[in-house]
């Protein structure tokens, strides 16, 4: 009796050891470039600096002003010089409302 139940446990732990043994982490397989990217919205900087532009010339506010917009990597540089520190503002705002821009640097002074 004693012989079987060392038996039925051996069996049970080989059992056991072989299920086991079959359970693999394949997300620590899995390398980066063989995942899709999550679809979204994808923003290069000519659309960036287009629609700045667009935003800048099309606000009455703003007209007159002499403004350089730069942007590499979503990172938007003004230069220029405009008439009151509140089109410095709006330039800026302009700047930032459009998307995929992540950092503005405003070197606009007012004259």
């Amino acid at each position: 009796m004693q012989t079987r139940t060392h038996l039925l446990t051996l069996a049970l732990l080989f059992v056991s050891l072989f299920i086991l043994t079959g359970c693999e982490n394949y997300a620590e397989k899995t390398h980066q470039s063989w995942v899709t990217p999550p679809s979204g919205p994808v923003y290069d900087d000519s659309t960036i600096f287009a629609r700045i532009t667009q935003a800048v010339q099309s606000d009455p506010v703003l007209q007159g002003a002499n403004i350089e917009i730069k942007v590499q990597d979503g990172n938007v540089a003004l230069k220029g010089a405009v008439s009151n520190e509140d089109q410095v503002t709006r330039i800026n705002m302009h700047a930032w409302i459009v998307d995929g821009v992540k950092k503005v640097d405003n070197q606009v002074v007012v004259r």
